[in-house]
């Protein structure tokens, strides 16, 4: 029994003395290079217009500033999406909690039934305990799911604005479901669905549900479209005009502008995007409420191939292409404030566009300048580093 006790002691004493191989050494190496550090980006002098090296992006990423994580550094409303299919941003939205004022996960929809109710689909995906953990880092921020209108079609549109019941009915279903689960609101997508068409009916269906959660207690945000070229203006400065009493934030969507160019090119160009929000501030009385207006800022960029074809790059994505394909150079687009490279696989050369920390600063202060808030779509996608300057 004793020679057992010693073999057995002394097998242990080897496994735990037993050196690291090479990739167990560069995990370990890595892990401590990529810690949260003191200073934050802006401090250590990483915005830059272009990074010198793709290292200097590879080596930081990580670094976000232990020192800025309660910190609100942007002065004005910020929100962040969470969806389920990227969980890096659950972690996201607990660890930089504090420097949001609304989160919204991308969890539910809203389906018109063959028997003319409405139900709520995507309750499966609500996850209480990050709730809880997201309002325990910032007691003042708003749970604000979006609430997608999905498989309407215009016939549905009209027959629920042409019944009284069925309004009221629908309502219903949304504030008491929102209600049940104890969210500070919702954020509607409902304009892109029916391209502006029957705008009355529009402006009718968010007005019926802005009333009803406010006398829930609840807020209403909606989703709006951008209205410059090469995109049609189907949401435009009346449509703000008639919908800012009911709205408490209007986030408009200024990325994927090279879906609407089919060429390869900036995803959120800054030009444009101020463009789109000078439109609806063109009219006067809509000028006193451009608070409410959310910049839409994508945490995503895009892979464009030589046959014009593009897959979209988030941030894990991101890193790992640099570090293979090592860019040797970066390129400014000015007007556009963004940041790209191009490489060559076998076949035909690439053309990557993702944001930069420079990309950022620029629309935040683009943002304060205009008295606008910001909208990330989504947090999930992002580097690290970039809530430093959040």
């Amino acid at each position: 029994m004793k020679w057992f006790v010693i073999l057995v002691c002394v097998v242990c004493v080897k496994a735990t003395l037993e050196p690291l191989s090479k990739e167990e050494k560069k995990k370990k190496k890595e892990k401590k290079e990529q810690a949260p550090v003191l200073k934050s980006v802006v401090e250590r002098g990483l915005v830059n217009t272009e990074p010198q090296s793709y290292t200097e992006i590879t080596k930081n990423y990580k670094k976000y500033s232990r020192n800025h994580v309660d910190k609100k550094m942007f002065n004005g409303d910020l929100l962040g999406f969470v969806t389920p299919w990227n969980n890096h941003g659950y972690d996201v939205a607990k660890t930089f909690g504090a420097k949001f004022n609304y989160i919204s996960p991308v969890w539910l929809q809203l389906v018109p039934t063959s028997q003319g109710t409405f139900k709520i689909n995507g309750g499966h995906d609500i996850d209480a305990g990050w709730i809880r953990d997201v309002r325990a880092n910032n007691t003042n921020v708003k749970i604000v799911p979006r609430l997608i209108f999905e498989q309407w079609s215009m016939d549905h549109l009209s027959q629920v604005t042409s019944s009284q019941s069925e309004l009221l009915h629908m309502v219903q279903v949304v504030v008491e479901f929102f209600k049940g689960e104890k969210f500070d609101g919702v954020v509607l997508e409902i304009w892109r669905q029916f391209m502006g068409r029957e705008k009355p009916r529009l402006h009718q269906i968010i007005k019926s549900l802005s009333e009803g959660l406010t006398e829930a207690g609840m807020s209403t945000l909606l989703v709006i479209p951008p209205g410059v070229r090469p995109f049609p203006e189907i949401f435009d400065k009346y449509d703000f005009q008639v919908l800012h009493p009911y709205v408490e934030k209007f986030v408009m969507m200024t990325y994927d502008h090279h879906h609407g160019t089919g060429k390869p090119g900036p995803v959120g160009p800054m030009d444009w995007g101020l463009r789109n929000i000078l439109l609806i501030m063109e009219h006067e009385d809509n000028d006193n409420h451009r608070h409410k207006l959310l910049y839409g800022v994508n945490f995503y960029g895009a892979d464009f191939r030589g046959d014009g074809t593009f897959d979209a790059i988030v941030g894990n994505q991101y890193i790992d292409l640099l570090k293979s394909v090592k860019p040797s150079q970066f390129l400014w687009h000015l007007k556009a404030s963004e940041l790209s490279f191009e490489y060559r696989d076998t076949k035909q050369i690439h053309k990557v566009f993702y944001p930069s920390l420079r990309f950022l600063q620029k629309r935040i202060e683009a943002a304060e300048r205009f008295k606008i808030g910001i909208a990330i779509w989504e947090i999930g996608q992002g580097l690290d580093y970039f809530y430093d300057m959040l």
